[in-house]
């Protein structure tokens, strides 16, 4: 490991990255006009599959239908992944970014051709469709997707209303999308102090470097003029995300779910008792964010903690750097209990074309992992000799290695797996990772890994699950028949930041606004699941490094699960039951020893 900081590098063109930091896309398509023939033949794939309307009931006709979906959608969902990879290298290249647009209608029309498929087997009398399996050898396949179609039949309409419905998606989207827009290129925010006292532009981008300056005076001028511009269009925000719950309500109505948090669970089969128990175990152990927000006072000398001063480390980053090639060794250690499957898997797909780690102009910020089915997952993110890439790099991996398990051992139909299991994966490889860097590391490096993990902890659950609730409340109130106004959402953003944070944490006017700053409510129902994906992943770090092979086989044998049965059975297998607070309690005692051992270094 290098001692010295990396030097600043002048950012190169695409067309500069070395081919060995960038992801091999041509193993999707070896040619442009290979991607436009795929692309152009989709709709003779849709209309393929609307020939077979009205002849479901013929179990030939029936597997061939599924098939020829199954193709349809392997296809589409290269084309997509293509073109968004492609256009994600260099958003300022036009041809790119015409070439991803184009996808986006078919997206819309695949679902409208396949629409009448599950009317129409609904329409078939229940012990037909239960028996369906056992017609032919082919159908087993598609056993567990009947036996979903089964569970929701209440929910399914006519295959007119689901065309009509299908319809409705882009329409339904558009608070989101405004959103979108809004934020990434309408908002402007005015410059800010930078810590050579000079001002400096702000962005969202920017932002959280700000943030954890150690000068306060950089971090509140930050803070205070991003939410100021936040607050300005507050009553926009406010129409833009009430039109988006609007939309949910009208979704769960029109497929008669009780509430809309009902409808967005059931999608997975997810209890909503799994949501009910992370916020009780949640507000359990409150007193222990606060104990940390009151040893986070003292350890920066503060004479009060204020939002702005959440995110300064209490303890300075280590001078040391990794390089690509230092930090997979540490990864091989590091993601040693996976064993020696897994570890040649990870290895392989590094040196295979999976990973764009290149950091060239007009690529796309943040990273992510994009399975293929049939080919390979790709990860694209930007190395810069950090611990953050290096973490980085083995979640998107853990992401990676879930895909490419699922698809080497499902069919297509059962490959995918839910949002709910997605962060399970890639958390275990980083709760791993920095497991082992805590017990490599002594002195201040021990100091700032044990902070480390208690920000994951404040971040991905805590914090999580405090948006969580806003969500619960807000979509409560239109429940009610009540209007989400600016300064209705505003209250209950307070509220509940009080509630978490305490009484001993200064709540500065500019938090109202921050509600408005989060781009996924806008997706309904979804953030809860980083926090329980985060308590799940804990819980499998943990009996992977104390129970060995047992775990080890039972957590294998859940990435290659893929989407083959519900997600909380899946991860019942693997040894975590998610309709417990266990999980939760796991994750915030590991929160409190980290949290002692850091109070024992805090001035008395």
């Amino acid at each position: 490991m290098n001692q010295t900081a990396h030097i600043t590098h002048t950012i190169p063109a695409r067309q500069d990255c070395p081919k060995e930091q960038q992801w091999r896309l041509s193993d999707i398509y070896a040619t442009k006009a290979d991607w436009q023939q795929a692309r152009d033949g989709i709709a003779a794939q849709l209309k393929a599959i609307q020939a077979f309307q009205g002849k479901l009931h013929d179990p030939e006709a029936l597997l061939a239908c599924l098939t020829k979906v199954d193709e349809m959608e392997i296809a589409l969902s290269a084309v997509f992944a293509w073109a968004r990879m492609m256009a994600d290298t260099d958003t300022a290249n036009q041809e790119y970014q015409a070439a991803a647009a184009s996808v986006m209608p078919l997206l819309d029309q695949a679902g409208a051709a396949t629409s009448f498929i599950e009317p129409e087997l609904l329409a078939l009398p229940e012990e037909t469709l239960q028996a369906l399996p056992e017609k032919l050898p082919g159908l087993q396949e598609y056993r567990f997707r009947l036996q979903e179609l089964l569970r929701t039949k209440s929910h399914i309409l006519s295959p007119e209303q689901e065309a009509f419905l299908a319809r409705t998606g882009e329409l339904r989207s558009t608070a989101r999308n405004t959103y979108t827009v809004m934020v990434n290129a309408d908002l402007k925010f005015p410059d800010t102090l930078g810590e050579d006292g000079r001002l400096t532009p702000l962005s969202e981008s920017r932002y959280t470097s700000f943030l954890r300056s150690k000068d306060r005076a950089v971090r509140k001028d930050a803070f205070e003029k991003l939410f100021q511009t936040y607050h300005s269009f507050r009553n926009t925000f406010a129409s833009l995300y009430s039109s988006s719950v609007k939309g949910s309500q009208f979704l769960a109505e029109m497929r008669h779910y009780g509430t809309m948090r009902e409808a967005a669970l059931d999608a997975g089969n997810i209890p909503l008792a799994v949501y009910d128990s992370a916020i009780e175990a949640t507000h359990e152990f409150l007193p222990e964010l606060h104990r940390y927000m009151d040893i986070k006072k003292k350890l920066l000398q503060l004479d009060t903690v204020h939002m702005y001063d959440l995110y300064v480390p209490i303890v300075a980053r280590p001078e040391t750097t990794y390089t690509y090639e230092q930090a997979q060794s540490i990864l091989k250690e590091a993601l040693a209990p996976l064993g020696p499957t897994y570890e040649h898997d990870f290895f392989a797909g590094l040196a295979g074309g999976w990973v764009d780690r290149c950091e060239n102009q007009g690529k796309r910020s943040g990273a992510y992992s994009w399975g293929v089915y049939g080919v390979h997952p790709f990860v694209l993110m930007s190395w810069n000799d950090t611990y953050e890439a290096m973490s980085t790099l083995a979640h998107e991996m853990g992401h990676s290695l879930h895909s490419w398990y699922s698809s080497q051992k499902q069919e297509f139909v059962n490959s995918e797996y839910t949002i709910f299991c997605a962060e399970v994966a890639s958390t275990t490889n980083e709760n791993l990772l920095l497991e082992y860097m805590l017990q490599h590391a002594e002195g201040p490096a021990r100091l700032y890994f044990l902070n480390l993990y208690l920000e994951q902890i404040r971040t991905t659950v805590f914090r999580q699950m405090l948006f969580a609730e806003f969500e619960l409340l807000t979509h409560a109130a239109v429940e009610k028949g009540e209007v989400l106004t600016a300064d209705k959402l505003e209250g209950i953003w307070m509220k509940l930041n009080r509630t978490y944070y305490g009484q001993d944490v200064a709540l500065d006017p500019g938090l109202a606004a921050e509600w408005s700053r989060i781009p996924h409510f806008y997706r309904p129902f979804y953030v809860y699941q980083y926090a329980t994906g985060y308590a799940a992943a804990m819980t499998l770090s943990h009996n992977l490094r104390t129970k060995g092979e047992p775990a080890r086989k039972a957590y294998l044998g859940y990435l290659a699960s893929g989407g083959s049965d519900y997600s909380i059975e899946l991860l019942k297998r693997a040894g975590v039951d998610m309709t417990s607070t266990e999980p939760f309690r796991l994750t915030f005692e590991k929160f409190r020893q980290c949290l002692d051992e850091l109070a024992a270094s805090c001035p008395q």
